[in-house]
């Protein structure tokens, strides 16, 4: 993974971070949106991207610790049985002996960081915008709960899909690890340095 795919992942994270943040200062405040967006100055806009790319980081590490039980039972449930060795070990091995399996794997582990990190920007960008709306009164009954639904909902496909694609992760590096480990995967990891 290059360097700057990491940064547009943790700025897509980050962006979540800025959307719930500014729910919650809005709440504090009691601002309507009624008036649109405010002009925005193109410094502001360079300061809210190093803000989000922060926010990144910390929504990242954060989602990680609190779903890595789930993760670990994931990969538990596909390599424990295996007799393989350990997942980082498999993985390590998979990015040194093939550029394109590894990219694969890079490609995989990216779609599971940021959707386990936007379970959390949609479960904390629904509450502040609940705690917003209490505060402003700004939708009406029905309104709000729509748009509270929607975010739980997102919240909860975001939850699945993050649980199947670690499923897939591990499944994905088991079955690279075996092809690289077979003869055929060997004579092929061969061609491909050259």
């Amino acid at each position: 993974m290059t360097t700057t795919q990491l940064f547009a992942e943790l700025l897509v994270i980050g962006i979540g971070g800025v959307l719930w943040l500014a729910l919650a200062v809005a709440a504090i405040f009691g601002y309507l949106f009624n008036k649109g967006v405010p002009h925005i100055e193109p410094l502001f806009l360079v300061a809210l991207g190093g803000i989000a790319y922060h926010l990144g980081i910390v929504i990242d590490r954060f989602a990680y610790s609190m779903f890595s039980i789930f993760e670990k039972k994931n990969q538990a449930s596909v390599l424990g049985k295996s007799g393989l060795p350990a997942a980082r070990a498999i993985e390590k091995y998979i990015l040194l002996n093939s550029d394109k399996l590894a990219s694969q794997i890079l490609y995989n582990r990216s779609r599971l960081r940021v959707c386990r990190a936007w379970i959390l920007n949609f479960a904390l960008i629904t509450l502040a915008f609940i705690v917003w709306d209490l505060r402003v009164s700004a939708l009406s009954l029905s309104q709000s709960f729509a748009i509270a639904t929607l975010g739980i909902v997102l919240c909860l496909l975001t939850a699945w899909t993050t649980l199947t694609l670690s499923r897939d992760h591990y499944q994905n590096i088991m079955e690279s690890y075996e092809f690289l480990m077979s003869g055929s995967g060997a004579r092929k990891v061969n061609k491909d340095s050259d």
